[in-house]
């Protein structure tokens, strides 16, 4: 099993719905700094793990993107296997 996708939307540093494709045999995550690599395998590991579930509602509401422009109320992740 692997991850064909993960779609991402409103959390944290990504503001718009980003969907990464992924190849079955080897992929590599590059960017600057303060591009959402982090943001982004912290993503996986808010579906993958349970350690979220216990999460205060100000502490999720800590996930949902902050940045300019109209203000985000939501947030998802999705990952596709």
């Amino acid at each position: 099993m692997y991850i064909k996708e993960v779609n991402i939307s409103g959390f944290r540093s990504y503001r718009e719905t980003t969907v990464n494709d992924f190849s079955p045999r080897h992929n590599v995550v590059v960017g600057r700094n303060g591009s959402g690599k982090s943001n982004f395998f912290f993503a996986i590991q808010f579906v993958l793990s349970d350690e979220f579930s216990h999460l205060k509602a100000e502490q999720r509401q800590g996930l949902i993107h902050e940045g300019t422009g109209d203000r985000v109320t939501t947030a998802s992740v999705e990952i596709v296997f």
